[in-house]
C-alpha cells in the first residue's frame, strides 16, 4: 500500500482527494507506462485523461481506488501514440457528481515527456 494511503494520522480520513505518485513529475514514458497512486473518491473510480502537447487527449480511461470504507491505492497503464517526443499532461481526477456543491473534487496533473 503507497504510504500516502498507510498514513494514520486522521488528515485523510474522511477527505475526498486523488494522489497520483508515480511516474513523477518530468519522468519520460513511453506507451504502456504504469500510474499507481492512493485515493478516496465517490463510489472509489478514478478517472485520468493523457493530453498532448495541444491538448488533444490521447488516452482516457477510469481505475478504482478507495471510497467509502476509507483511502486505498490504484494503479492502471497509460497506452497511446504520437509521432514525435513532447510534453504531455496526465491528470487523474475524480469527476465533480455534486455539481459545484462542497469541496472541489480530487485532482492531480502531472506534466510528463512522452515519448513516442
Amino acid at each position: 500500500m503507497p504510504e500516502r494511503c498507510a498514513a494514520d494520522d486522521g488528515a485523510l480520513r474522511d477527505a475526498a482527494f486523488v494522489f497520483a505518485e508515480t511516474p513523477r513529475v518530468g519522468d519520460r514514458v513511453a506507451s504502456g507506462f504504469e500510474v499507481s497512486g492512493c485515493s478516496r473518491t465517490f463510489e472509489s473510480t478514478v478517472n485520468w485523461r493523457l493530453l498532448g502537447r495541444d491538448g488533444t487527449v490521447l488516452a482516457e480511461g477510469h481505475g478504482a481506488g478507495g471510497g467509502v470504507d476509507g483511502p486505498a491505492p490504484f494503479s492502471f497503464s497509460v497506452a497511446f501514440t504520437i509521432a514525435e517526443e513532447q510534453i504531455g499532461h496526465l491528470e487523474v481526477y475524480e469527476e465533480d457528481v455534486s455539481e459545484g456543491e462542497g469541496f472541489p473534487p480530487g485532482r492531480t496533473v502531472l506534466p510528463l515527456v512522452l515519448l513516442p
